[in-house]
């Protein structure tokens, strides 16, 4: 990025571009190029003292981008009135829209999950399925395709349930989420390549229930869904989750 410029907030939809105002309390994104230029001194200097050598290590704006994600270091006035920097992370897909669905997938009140390994976690997770919205793709139309890929069913009713975000602290977009009730057939994933599904799990919403107390379901997509669906008085189990 050019020294003491912002011009890469162009890049950016309006809500992701909003300054903010730190006498207000927010962190406002700073447009001065006096305090951009402070701001990238520091970052050269804390770059230095601790033999960082990436040379993306003491700029601000777009620092990194590839095909999913751009990752964003704003330089930014804190509410005290200090300089400093922010960082965000902005998927590709929300450049056009809302970054992805996460659909709840019932039948016969039984609520269809993901047991699918997770590279950033290292680990196998029970999550509801859910996918990046292409950017040709209407969120319904991402729907049906994910649903196809992972859990190779019909749907017969899709409910939208409303937004989520998974970390508000760094993520800026958001997902679609989506309550399906599926037409009858046996499940028959065909997930992408870099997908690592290995089954399709059955669970009433009292198993479901028991798998969040115990840890076993712990993704923050999931969970959101999940409780969006019990808010919406969408899951039929008298008991409930």
């Amino acid at each position: 990025m050019t020294s003491h410029s912002n011009h890469y907030l162009s890049r950016l939809p309006e809500q992701f571009r909003y300054l903010g105002n730190y006498k207000s309390g927010e962190i406002e994104i700073a447009t001065d190029s006096e305090v951009i230029g402070t701001v990238q001194a520091k970052l050269r200097s804390k770059s230095i003292a601790s033999s960082e050598s990436a040379p993306q290590a003491s700029e601000t704006g777009i620092v990194f981008e590839d095909d999913y994600i751009l990752v964003i270091r704003d330089p930014v006035i804190f509410k005290n009135g200090q300089a400093g920097t922010y960082l965000r992370i902005i998927e590709r897909a929300s450049l056009t829209g809302k970054a992805g669905v996460v659909m709840l997938p019932v039948r016969d009140n039984l609520i269809y999950l993901n047991k699918i390994f997770r590279h950033a976690t290292r680990h196998w997770e029970l999550e509801c399925p859910r996918g990046y919205r292409e950017e040709s793709q209407t969120l319904e139309e991402a729907v049906e395709t994910e649903l196809s890929q992972e859990l190779g069913l019909e749907i017969d009713a899709v409910y939208n349930l409303g937004e989520v975000y998974s970390n508000t602290g760094l993520l800026a977009g958001s997902a679609q989420a989506y309550f399906v009730r599926l037409k009858p057939g046996d499940a028959a994933p065909c997930p992408e390549e870099g997908e690592s599904i290995s089954d399709t799990v059955t669970l009433t919403t009292q198993e479901v229930k028991a798998k969040i107390r115990s840890g076993e379901i712990r993704d923050g997509f999931t969970l959101s869904v999940l409780q969006l669906a019990q808010a919406h008085d969408l899951l039929t189990d008298d008991r409930g989750i």
